[in-house]
């Protein structure tokens, strides 16, 4: 079961400083693309991750081995199952950075009445340029997103 409002109203119950990012950003912006899990840049700080390792536990987010301050600040990327769908969370990003780097291109949006930050259009077609992934579905949402822009 993939629910990512749930997953995005847990991380704002946590007051988790981050920002939706990939496919679902993609998807908030108005682009069909399906996805099945969210993506999220989050602020890598000693506090934030405390809040975050927070929300992760109450999703019962599971990965090879178990989650702590300690293992979330060996890489940048994590593809986490969750007892609410699949949650990838980075601390760096192709195209933009750190979360610090994303800060000023973050938009809220309203999601089934919460506000969720996700990246502003031009930068997530900069992080899907940046990341140049070859799979036709992702060339294609790429694609539409740039129509969007273009409007």
């Amino acid at each position: 079961m993939f629910d990512p409002r749930e997953i995005l109203n847990t991380l704002n119950r946590h007051n988790v400083q981050y920002v939706v990012i990939g496919g679902f950003a993609a998807t908030l912006h108005g682009c069909p693309e399906q996805t099945y899990d969210l993506d999220i840049l989050y602020a890598d700080t000693l506090d934030n991750r405390r809040r975050l390792l927070a929300a992760l536990q109450e999703m019962d987010a599971r990965w090879d081995v178990p989650l702590t301050d300690e293992v979330l600040r060996r890489q940048p990327i994590f593809a986490l199952n969750t007892r609410l769908g699949d949650l990838d969370i980075l601390s760096d990003v192709l195209g933009v950075g750190t979360y610090a780097d994303a800060e000023p291109h973050i938009q809220r949006m309203e999601l089934a009445g919460q506000s969720v930050p996700v990246l502003d259009l031009a930068t997530l077609i900069a992080t899907k340029e940046a990341t140049d992934d070859p799979n036709p579905r992702k060339r294609a949402a790429l694609d539409y997103l740039r129509e969007l822009r273009k409007r």
